[in-house]
């Protein structure tokens, strides 16, 4: 074992002090598939900053035409409204069918794709409305308005798919984040009553230390909030113009156009009190979505289980800012319409689902990294 060192270290010397020498196999001189690979991950960085930033704007675009543009106003009434169906007399059903006339019909009824509401329609709620209008006709002898609700599962998944492939970075960041907090808790703890400029200056460097260790890129994590706000219009927007999910009833109870609470206040004795249990359904299954994978985080980080007094105090300021979150999204919710209620009842068990496959994935990638450990270890004292 010794006589192989020695002879690899004479090899290493005989290299550096030979310049007219090949480099060694093991050296990664600069060549063409280098360079190439260097502009190739900045081309991707811009094309993925042009991605996230046309996000942005269809999504603030979005928000602020719902405000100034009454030709996109929504109606939980059929018939009124902006609405996407079928042109009249395709299907002969009227529920999906638009309206042959009256005042709605000129301006706030679309089937095909046209610019006429602007980009944001065009490009994202289009494509959307199309295939739930259409996957719903398939399905229209279902009972119970079950064909509604795989529609909307299906949008989820074709969104989620979409969002993960451009979030993907974005989702393991997450997950890597969570793995570490414990620790930033711990930091964040031994520092609190230090406000001097060189104990702020430590404390940086030894977060910034922490994320270099675990590869933790802090700012990667808020690309999903450049998606965030688009995905709920597009969401909100397909299931108040679609025009049977705005006539559907979910086991005959629930109306995919009403809002929870608008009916729970407003409708209590005839039927609105039936909303409560799907406001129970939905918002405990938000709550789990966020908690669990906290849960899972805990079981895997080891000092995330053994925090100081001091670190457990920033724990419960981070979980408080965690409640009122998932507060402000339980509101959302419940003043949304219940088709959306539906669908972020899929997407929360969706991320559960996606947390929990990545909780799998890190301990079986910490258990194999742990056996390389000990077999190198075997080999070293060998």
């Amino acid at each position: 074992m010794s006589n192989n060192t020695a002879l690899s270290f004479k090899r290493i010397s005989t290299n550096s002090t030979d310049s007219n020498q090949a480099s060694p196999f093991w050296s990664k001189p600069k060549t063409k598939s280098s360079n190439f690979k260097k502009y190739f991950k900045i081309t991707f960085k811009w094309i993925k900053f042009l991605i996230f930033a046309f996000f942005m704007l269809m999504g603030l675009w979005g928000c602020f035409q719902s405000m100034w543009d009454s030709q996109i106003s929504t109606n939980v009434n059929i018939g009124a409204g902006l609405e996407f169906g079928f042109n009249f007399g395709t299907s002969g059903n009227w529920l999906y069918d638009l309206s042959s006339g009256g005042m709605y019909n000129q301006f706030h009824t679309f089937s095909d794709w046209s610019l006429e509401y602007g980009p944001f329609y065009a490009f994202f709620v289009w494509p959307g409305a199309w295939m739930v209008l259409n996957l719903m006709w398939l399905t229209n002898n279902w009972i119970g308005a079950t064909n509604a609700l795989l529609s909307i599962f299906i949008l989820l998944v074709i969104i989620r798919a979409v969002s993960i492939l451009v979030t993907l970075k974005s989702t393991l960041q997450n997950e890597k984040m969570t793995e570490v907090q414990g620790k930033i808790s711990e930091i964040n703890a031994k520092y609190k009553d230090l406000k001097d400029n060189v104990s702020k200056q430590k404390k940086q460097q030894e977060i910034m230390e922490l994320y270099r260790k675990n590869n933790v890129k802090p700012f990667a994590a808020f690309e999903q909030m450049f998606i965030t706000l688009p995905i709920f219009l597009i969401v909100y927007r397909v299931v108040t113009i679609v025009r049977p999910l705005k006539a559907s009833i979910l086991f005959g109870i629930w109306n995919f156009a009403y809002t929870p609470l608008s009916q729970v206040f407003g409708n209590f004795t005839n039927l609105g009190w039936t909303y409560i249990f799907f406001l129970l359904l939905v918002i405990p299954t938000q709550f789990l979505s966020m908690k669990l994978p906290q849960k899972w985080a805990k079981k895997r980080n080891r000092n995330a289980a053994t925090l100081s007094q001091k670190g457990g105090k920033q724990m419960k300021k981070m979980n408080l800012t965690q409640n009122i979150f998932a507060g402000v999204m339980s509101l959302i919710v419940a003043f949304s319409a219940t088709g959306v209620g539906v669908y972020w009842f899929f997407n929360a068990l969706f991320s559960l689902a996606q947390s929990y496959i990545m909780h799998k994935i890190i301990l079986n990638s910490r258990k194999k990294h742990n056996n390389l450990e000990s077999k190198l270890d075997k080999l070293i004292l060998e």
